[in-house]
């Protein structure tokens, strides 16, 4: 079948622009599961093997779409029939695009289920239904590409492609846009109270919000062109499958905390993370702890660590004002902890271990702790 040059070369151009995008964006996705592969060992079997199913999809995508890309531009050079052929995209377009976005979803429905009552999960059902008829419907799109046979052909019509492709792209848009505006109705409704859980509460809703319209965006995209009747629907098509990927995999990596950064995690802050990605287990023990304490005097710091806090008493009452005696202030320290000082110079095994660091030189001026 001879196609006329402009259809050409619209079409070879695309091809290419959506070969070198999908390696690209393919590159970033096995940074991010070696990333995650070194960061989170523990996490939920289902979790692991939705990422390394994602990998093994998303691999073999990138296979056919080369495979095809080479046929089409290389080996067939000049041949409209190559060119125009479909050849094994009704596998690499709906097929990975529905199966790589549906994972995508349902886990963000997984991790909303987590998160909600049994009386509030409502939306995670949605969106899984949503998800469900998205990966149905990309099902029955890839039926579409593969009676086609043709580019041509599938951009008039011919085999009832357009309500198929149309039911796909307008589910996974729905479904992307619900979790945008779910996801975070749930995470507001899990805050601990601190400062610092807030704001990493914030920047994870911000995230999901930007990944959630991300998506969204280029399957709307990728329906306006095809339904447009232009050729360069092929540029989404084959690399939507991997913007789901890379979506599911930031928001899990997500979770990672630079040593020495510059926002420290503290332990209320982990455990609430733990329970989105649905990792936290609780940890009982028997042995009762020790009060146990030490300080260190340096020139001209003082720093004690109270390995052991009491908090039945109430939270820690620092004295307004500090004496460069140390062992008044061991003493005041003492009053207010509740702990029996001693010199233990081994470090504590114990998650709840309390710094304080004053400035002696700071202190001594102005009479204030720091």
């Amino acid at each position: 079948m001879e196609i006329d040059g402009s259809f050409a070369q619209t079409l070879a151009g695309s091809l290419i622009l959506a070969a070198y995008f999908n390696w690209g964006l393919l590159g970033i996705l096995i940074i991010q599961i070696y990333t995650y592969y070194l960061a989170f060992p523990k996490d939920r079997t289902f979790t692991k093997v939705l990422v390394y199913t994602v990998l093994v999809l998303e691999v073999a995508q990138t296979a056919i779409t080369s495979h095809d890309v080479f046929v089409a531009l290389a080996s067939h050079f000049g041949s409209d029939s190559a060119l125009d052929g479909i050849h094994e995209h009704w596998l690499s377009i709906p097929v990975a695009g529905g199966l790589t976005g549906g994972i995508g979803q349902l886990f963000f429905a997984y991790r909303i289920w987590n998160m909600s009552s049994k009386g509030s999960r409502g939306g995670p059902v949605i969106i899984s239904i949503l998800a469900v008829a998205s990966i149905c419907s990309a099902l029955v799109a890839s039926a579409a590409f593969f009676r086609a046979k043709t580019f041509s052909g599938l951009l008039s019509n011919a085999s009832g492609s357009l309500a198929a492709i149309g039911v796909w792209n307008g589910f996974g848009a729905i479904c992307d846009i619900t979790i945008a505006l779910v996801m975070p109705y749930y995470l507001m409704r899990h805050g601990t109270g601190l400062n610092s859980t807030h704001v990493m509460i914030v920047n994870l809703i911000r995230l999901i919000i930007e990944t959630g319209v991300l998506t969204a965006v280029f399957a709307i995209l990728h329906l306006c062109l095809y339904f447009a009747n232009h050729q360069i629907f092929v540029v989404p098509g084959l690399t939507i499958s991997k913007i789901y990927g890379n979506t599911m995999l930031v928001i899990l990596n997500n979770r990672i905390k630079i040593v020495d950064g510059r926002v420290p995690a503290d332990q209320s802050q982990v455990e609430f993370e733990q329970r989105l990605s649905g990792s936290f287990q609780s940890v009982k023990t028997n042995s009762k702890p020790r009060n146990t304490s030490r300080v260190i005097v340096s020139k001209d710091r003082l720093t004690f660590r109270l390995d052991h806090f009491d908090e039945s008493r109430g939270p820690l009452q620092l004295p307004s004002r500090l004496n460069t005696d140390v062992e008044a202030v061991e003493k005041e320290i003492q009053i207010a902890s509740g702990s029996n000082l001693s010199p233990d110079k081994t470090e504590s095994p114990f998650q709840d271990q309390r710094q304080l660091s004053f400035d002696l030189e700071h202190a001594i001026k102005t009479g204030k702790a720091l």
